[in-house]
């Protein structure tokens, strides 16, 4: 087995934020869950869509390897789209 390296800019330390990141993109889908239920006719669909974007995250986060270097990249890109939640702006 080889040693894990968890100097500063470690893929090891990469790794471990990219998961972090992963399950901080769990939370919207929660809360869409949540507040959709909440609703006196909730939507079927918008609960399915939010069950399984979360499915897919936490997959992610067990399948994800520190060899894994360009998804890790891609997670810890704020600008990749595609596993983070663009943010909206409030409207005015």
């Amino acid at each position: 087995m080889k040693p894990i390296n968890l100097g500063i800019n470690s893929d090891s330390i990469k790794y471990e934020v990219a998961l972090e990141i992963l399950g901080q993109e769990l939370q919207p889908f929660m809360r869409a869950i949540r507040e959709e239920k909440e609703k006196t006719i909730p939507s079927r669909a918008l609960i399915t869509y939010c069950e399984m974007r979360m499915a897919a995250l936490s997959e992610m986060q067990d399948l994800l390897r520190v060899e894994d270097r360009d998804t890790i990249e891609r997670v810890l890109d704020a600008e990749d789209c595609l596993f983070r939640m663009p943010v909206r702006k409030a409207k005015t």
